[in-house]
């Protein structure tokens, strides 16, 4: 498990290496003096998510492999779920950064069903790849993975509601947080 966890580390890396010129240049050139800095380090942060998406779905190996349509398929719901239930964490867990971050990001995706079709709508593209590359296409996953986004909104959604009112407040125990806030509301609200 270790040597897994330090390949798709290594991998992540990899493929956010080829990601930095092109967020670089699109930010720089056409949208940097527009954004707020706030939200163009967001964007990096979600930048290295995806690359991180990518790597652990194993998807990115179709760019240096030639595709082999081998599919298999697994279509009961939590058929595994007591032989690897690890595997339906990892898959939840994967997805709640996404449920955060897109609509922290961006303003238009601050509805939950907007937050629940990109999240189902990105797992299934991920299981519809994975069926060139020698991978299992699991209803399951896709279960998880929207399910891990509907946590993460509603983290978001948590985050928010608490952020507002430590800004509302001005006594001594909402002070430590303020900075935090701050930060958390330039990033939320001052995008597009």
């Amino acid at each position: 498990m270790i040597g897994w966890m330090y390949r798709m580390v290594w991998e992540s890396i990899w493929i956010f290496s080829f990601m930095v010129p092109v967020l670089w240049m699109w930010q720089t050139v056409f949208a940097g003096k527009y954004t707020p800095k706030t939200h163009r380090i967001g964007l990096w942060l979600f930048a290295f998510y995806v690359a991180g998406l990518v790597a652990v779905t194993g998807v990115f190996r179709l760019l240096f492999t030639k595709p082999v349509f081998a599919p298999y398929f697994n279509f009961e719901l939590f058929i595994d779920i007591f032989a690897c239930p690890l595997q339906y964490l990892l898959n939840f867990f994967l997805f709640v950064p996404m449920g955060f971050l897109v609509p922290l990001l961006w303003k238009q995706y601050r509805a939950e069903k907007y937050v629940l079709l990109f999240g189902f709508g990105t797992s299934f593209a991920i299981e519809v790849l994975q069926m060139f590359c020698g991978r299992t296409t699991d209803v399951d996953d896709l279960l998880m993975n929207t399910l891990g986004a509907l946590i993460g909104y509603w983290m978001f959604l948590a985050a928010e509601r608490q952020t507002s009112f430590c800004l509302l407040r001005r006594d001594k125990a909402a002070e430590a947080g303020v900075a935090v806030s701050r930060a958390f509301h330039t990033l939320a609200y001052e995008n597009y």
